[in-house]
């Protein structure tokens, strides 16, 4: 039986312009933009300017939160393993797009697996919700809102979700986020945080082992052990842009790893090898970049 309430059939006749600009974004709820955003807000820390400009313990704490929500998602779709709409595999408004782009524009527009809840309505809530709140600012709570509405809606005008899947997801992600932030000092306790992500990739791995799940459960423990041993380190790091600058360099070596961690087609063990290696590197970043700023600031004074 299908859980559709005729929303696929609607959105089919929308015009293309409409789907593209869905998929653009759509593209702000996927895994690897969401976590090269945080991974650059958390290796910047607050010597960032702008709005979202973050302590690294809270830029921690929200990367804490997106890995919690993955799991969470896993964990859920391989329970349920439910399909999603027919022609979710085929991009919508791919007229639009060049030949030379159509890979990229089907990877970001179109979708394969299960179906239910909406990964892309977890991110947008635990992420950008997330990020609202650790911001604290009027500007940053329209925001947040306005991506938890409109990232999920574009995965239905996309035909890659049912209504009920981003409803499913928008309510899994704010319960998780809800308790999370509460229970955890309100973004001060990140390691208590990784603590939950574990705890929801541990839920997903006695669910099923496959890709998705030993993947969420790679980041989560090895987040969560990294943190444990290098946090208090990194807290109380200097954070200066110079650091800053050269954290996301070393950082960058890990993102790319992470990347092609999460994009190949990789056994189960291996891809939660991967992220025990990559979380790691990803914390450990500032560390690194503020030695070898501080390095290269000697050595031009000399």
């Amino acid at each position: 039986m299908s859980r559709g309430l005729g929303e696929i059939t609607a959105v089919a006749g929308l015009p293309d312009g409409v789907a593209f600009l869905a998929a653009l974004v759509t593209g702000l709820g996927d895994v690897w933009f969401v976590f090269v955003l945080l991974g650059v807000l958390y290796w910047v820390g607050s010597a960032l300017p702008g709005p979202v400009s973050l302590p690294r313990r809270r830029a921690a704490f929200a990367i804490a939160l997106a890995l919690g929500g993955l799991a969470a998602t896993t964990a859920l779709k391989e329970l349920f393993r439910l399909p999603r709409p027919p022609g979710a595999a085929d991009p919508s408004g791919a007229s639009l797009v060049p030949e030379t782009l159509l890979p990229l524009y089907a990877e970001i527009g179109a979708a394969d697996g299960f179906g239910f809840p909406s990964g892309h309505a977890v991110a947008a809530v635990v992420v950008y919700g997330g990020l609202a709140l650790l911001v604290g600012t009027r500007r940053g709570y329209v925001a947040g809102a306005a991506l938890c509405v409109l990232i999920p809606l574009s995965r239905v005008v996309l035909g890659v979700h049912y209504l009920v899947d981003i409803v499913a997801g928008v309510a899994v992600g704010a319960a998780f986020l809800a308790v999370v932030y509460r229970v955890c000092g309100r973004g001060k306790n990140p390691g208590r945080a990784m603590f939950f992500a574990l705890l929801a990739a541990l839920v997903g791995a006695a669910v099923s082992y496959s890709a998705d799940t030993m993947l969420a459960l790679g980041g989560a423990l090895g987040g969560r052990i990294s943190w444990g041993i290098i946090g208090d380190a990194v807290t109380h790091e200097t954070t200066t842009r110079a650091g800053g600058a050269a954290s996301v360099a070393v950082g960058a070596a890990f993102g790319a790893l992470f990347v092609s961690v999460y994009a190949l087609d990789l056994a189960p063990y291996i891809g939660f090898l991967g992220m025990l290696v990559v979380l790691p590197g990803v914390f450990a970043a500032p560390l690194a970049g503020e030695a070898i700023a501080r390095r290269l600031s000697a050595l031009g004074s000399v």
